[in-house]
């Protein structure tokens, strides 16, 4: 990495001095690893039976993942120690959370191993409510965040190199609500929207949806939303996001779920892709950037009522007629954009204009 240069702030070390590009990518690779050991565990969880035990080749992968993000950013702060600046201040800018969320996976790792000793291994719903696994999820949520953060505090954050990791970083970061949201993720299975009232044919036949089974499903909807569409509009705040990222934001993380539950509806990767050109196509028409929150309101409403159509859509095929009537799933697309719609106005109504700052590749 060569020798990092101590900027000097009134005769004394600045604290937190910022990370470089190649520094914000060994850290996004290391959470990739820490991630990718997280969805096998929730594979694991999802179609393994009988699991009695915390030493499982998942797990291995889980914690060394996250072993590769504690000793990197441990040495981020090392090579930052500088005489005359406190140790917090060595962390660097945008990783105080970061090494926050180290503290507290470690910790809850410890717990992980206590809980599984005393209750066992969760199964199935059970998993998701494991306040250790909570606690994980969280740290690693703050892990995942560090490059975003960084990207947002670097005075160099217009270039191709600073924007890369804050676009992986936020789509990582809403991958990790999404797995522990994962009950009610839309893109994990179709029986969210179907009632079956029997077979025909060997075929099973839709019928009417009880009240319970609608409100499961719309808040399903409004969370998925929420974990798929919140990193994009962190991202269009800050810069000009091109159609194509837009799209990959909305679609990766769906087929990642899918993944994780062995493509039991392995079809609905293809109403995932649909979704997501569909989200581009959005973007590259209403062009969204800062300083104009009318094109971003306009965007970031629109799109998750395009993304979740085709699943209906694809769902009607599959089994010839669905369950929920024309003003259910219509109303449940309006109601998703409605939350986009109030979200956006929340981050941006008010807020001081800023510059655009393009993400690589943006048409001018």
């Amino acid at each position: 990495m060569g020798i990092i240069p101590v900027p000097i702030v009134a005769g004394r070390p600045a604290a937190h001095r910022p990370t470089s590009a190649a520094e914000d990518v060994i850290t996004l690779a290391a959470g990739v690893w820490l991630l990718t050991g997280t969805y096998i565990d929730g594979w694991a969880h999802n179609n393994l039976h009988d699991l009695e035990t915390f030493f499982t080749p998942w797990h291995a992968v889980l914690y060394s993942g996250f072993a590769a993000c504690a000793v990197w950013i441990g040495l981020l702060v090392w090579r930052r120690r500088v005489p005359g600046v406190p140790w917090r201040g060595a962390v660097p800018a945008g990783y105080g959370a970061a090494a926050a969320g180290v503290v507290l996976f470690l910790v809850s790792g410890a717990a992980d191993f206590t809980w599984h000793t005393v209750f066992g291994i969760e199964q199935d719903i059970k998993a998701l409510f494991s306040p250790s696994h909570l606690g994980l999820a969280a740290g690693g949520f703050l892990i995942l965040g560090a490059p975003f953060a960084a990207a947002a505090h670097s005075p160099e954050a217009r270039s191709r190199a600073r924007l890369v990791p804050a676009v992986v970083s936020a789509m990582l970061c809403g991958m990790v609500g999404a797995f522990i949201l994962q009950e009610f993720a839309v893109y994990a299975r179709h029986g969210l929207v179907q009632t079956y009232g029997g077979t025909s044919g060997g075929q099973h036949v839709a019928s009417s949806a009880p009240s319970s089974s609608i409100i499961v499903a719309f808040g399903s909807f409004l969370v998925s939303t929420a974990t798929l569409f919140i990193p994009l509009l962190l991202l269009s705040v800050r810069w000009r996001v091109r159609a194509w990222l837009a799209a990959v934001l909305a679609a990766v993380p769906s087929v990642a779920l899918q993944a994780m539950v062995a493509f039991r509806d392995g079809w609905l990767v293809g109403a995932a892709a649909v979704g997501g050109l569909l989200v581009g196509v959005v973007w590259a028409t209403a062009r969204p950037r800062p300083e104009r929150p009318g094109r971003l309101l306009t965007a970031l409403a629109i799109a998750p009522v395009v993304f979740w159509g085709p699943y209906f859509g694809a769902v009607a095929l599959r089994d010839g007629a669905l369950t929920f009537s024309p003003e259910l799933w219509g109303g449940m697309l309006v109601w998703t954009g409605l939350e986009m719609l109030a979200l956006t106005a929340l981050v941006t109504v008010g807020s001081a204009v800023r510059p655009s700052r393009e993400i690589p590749g943006s048409a001018p």
